[in-house]
């Protein structure tokens, strides 16, 4: 088994408090779950963010979003994606369709689905089938400019796979990489002659102040997290939250006289207090 904790605010400077300042002001952006009946399923469309990007598993496997391709019909505007598994509309539309998730015609969408999301800064990328990576790095570069190789997750038809157990560099990790599925020197792919035309390449830019450990053992030891804020895989697949325990008190020692700032929001408006205590638990 493989385990891979995506912790985001992963940092050991940060503490579990709602900041602006340090940038973990993020609750309401993660580990969302999408509510629907029928096979019709809607996120929350009442979230302030300037992009309407996300990280979507549909039971467990990852799905990439694409924008989708307008024209005119007779009395309507059509929509149309390529190589992405699901979008969204944008325009000018009633509130309920502004807030639907419109799935692909292969995507296994079912009335039963299980269906979590991130809000994500920028958009995934997708490289055609039909090599053993190459094409991803085009399609990195094309989105996001210049890169290196551990700036990005890496799926395989919408499985999570990590540096050394499906994916590596063939051309060492700075921006001359080339994500490479194939079993070759210091690379231990499942991407094969006879198998490269079934898979899908997908990548993720990670999220600021994220943190990845992965391994054999399920638990995570001697690294701090701040609890709903983690993505955990298993053998690839996302986790329901309800299927493991965050338990971790932070509490290393108690400190008196601290100069602490105290930042968030209330009712839309934004706080900042400098302030000393006489004592803080970190």
């Amino acid at each position: 088994m493989i385990y891979d904790s995506v912790i985001f605010t992963g940092d050991s400077t940060i503490s579990g408090c709602s900041s602006i300042d340090l940038h973990t002001d993020n609750y309401s952006l993660l580990n969302r779950e999408a509510v629907g009946a029928e096979g019709t399923f809607y996120y929350d469309s009442q979230i302030s963010i300037e992009d309407r990007r996300f990280q979507l598993s549909l039971n467990g496997q990852t799905l990439l979003q694409e924008d989708p391709i307008t024209g005119q019909a007779i009395n309507e505007i059509s929509y149309q994606i390529n190589t992405g598994d699901f979008f969204i509309k944008t325009e000018e539309i009633d509130p309920f369709q502004r807030a639907r998730l419109f799935f692909d015609d292969t995507t296994p969408i079912e009335s039963f689905s299980d269906i979590h999301y991130n809000f994500v800064s920028g958009s995934g990328v997708v490289a055609a089938t039909g090599d053993y990576g190459q094409s991803l790095k085009t399609s990195i570069v094309a989105a996001f400019g210049t890169s290196v190789f551990t700036d990005y997750d890496y799926f395989l038809n919408g499985q999570k796979v990590y540096s050394g157990v499906g994916v590596g560099v063939s051309i060492g990790t700075d921006a001359d990489f080339i994500p490479l599925f194939a079993t070759a020197a210091n690379v231990a792919g499942v991407v094969t002659a006879e198998n490269k035309t079934g898979f899908k390449y997908s990548a993720y830019k990670k999220r600021f102040k994220s943190d990845s450990i992965t391994g054999e053992n399920p638990d995570v030891f001697g690294s701090g997290f701040i609890e709903k804020r983690t993505n955990y895989y298993i053998n690839g697949v996302s986790e329901l939250q309800s299927n493991y325990l965050e338990l971790y008190t932070g509490v290393t020692i108690i400190k008196s006289g601290v100069n602490s700032l105290i930042s968030g929001s209330i009712e839309g408006k934004e706080f900042a207090v400098q302030t000393s205590v006489e004592s803080i638990i970190l």
